[in-house]
């Protein structure tokens, strides 16, 4: 009992922890313009797939945007912000997926400004354009957090910045956290997500928190290819078109052995979308990731 409640005082006591504001959504925000095939995919509304199709013969010009989500009666000087991104697999999702959107709400409530950011997505079956989509994300993601931080009635602080997202939005918050010579991010949550290159934190000093199923049918948990199945299998043939990717398991591995912080939770239920039923509705991860998102970050501050 005592142990508990040094604990619940301690964590109390953290900034950022606790709802207290009203939110307001500044909705649309265009923050970039760039060629692409699409930068929104609703697969929960049902797609159009045989129209997306025919848009990969050409890229257009977009108008990227986001949701900016944004405490309502706060008196602090700066905040914190939290750019969070969906997954998809570079191809599918949008700015208002189900757990994107109310994460960024509790996370605007707490006193952070928080971004749910949509990018260019698409590709054709060619490992240079799948390359190429996976830095689309990136760059796109920079030019999001740029444009959050030149906002100067946001009141972001420039120095409490963090990133999350699911599966590929995951891989992305990741990639440009570890990018020499972007926007410091200081702690990012990596929701079964992976990297091509474990080299990339040898330079960082960014905090990681992951979840990820050990039986992850999509990304590998460990190293290996996406799409894998439990009987080895691998369909479509990933392996021929995407680089070897290292799952949450072996980024966290390699994060202590370079002495980072880094905190993982490897889950034994089988599945890959783990914070959102087949019923659609939140499970009891989802509300697990938010509260001790919430702590690790305040613990970064």
């Amino acid at each position: 009992m005592g142990a508990t409640g040094i604990m619940v005082g301690v964590i109390a006591a953290l900034p950022f922890t606790t709802p207290k504001y009203e939110v307001k959504v500044e909705r649309d925000v265009v923050y970039s313009e760039a060629r692409g095939y699409w930068a929104s995919a609703d697969e929960e509304a049902g797609l159009p797939f045989g129209k997306m199709i025919s848009k990969l013969g050409k890229q257009r010009q977009l108008s990227l945007d986001m949701d900016i989500y944004i405490p309502e009666g706060d008196s602090c000087a700066s905040r914190p912000l939290l750019l969070m991104l969906h997954g998809g697999s570079f191809f599918f999702g949008n700015k208002e997926e189900k757990g994107q959107s109310a994460w960024c709400r509790h996370f605007a409530s707490l006193g952070y400004v928080a971004a749910s950011i949509n990018y260019r997505l698409g590709f054709n079956i060619k490992k240079k354009d799948i390359e190429r989509a996976e830095e689309y994300a990136v760059e796109d993601t920079e030019a999001a957090l740029r444009y959050l931080l030149s906002r100067e009635d946001l009141r972001i602080e420039p120095e409490k910045v963090f990133g999350a997202g699911t599966s590929a939005g995951a891989s992305t918050v990741m990639v440009l956290a570890f990018k020499p010579g972007a926007p410091k991010i200081r702690a990012v949550c990596s929701l079964w997500g992976s990297l091509h290159d474990l080299s990339a934190l040898e330079n960082s000093s960014t905090a990681i928190l992951s979840y990820q199923s050990v039986k992850d049918p999509v990304m590998p948990y460990g190293e290996g290819y996406p799409f894998t199945k439990r009987d080895g299998a691998l369909w479509p043939p990933s392996w021929m078109f995407i680089r070897k990717m290292y799952g949450t398991g072996a980024i966290h591995k390699r994060a202590l052995e370079l002495g980072l912080r880094s905190e993982h939770h490897p889950i034994e239920e089988a599945g890959h979308r783990l914070h959102i039923g087949p019923d659609g509705n939140f499970t009891p991860l989802f509300f697990e990731i938010q509260d001790r998102m919430a702590t690790f970050f305040a613990e970064s501050f």
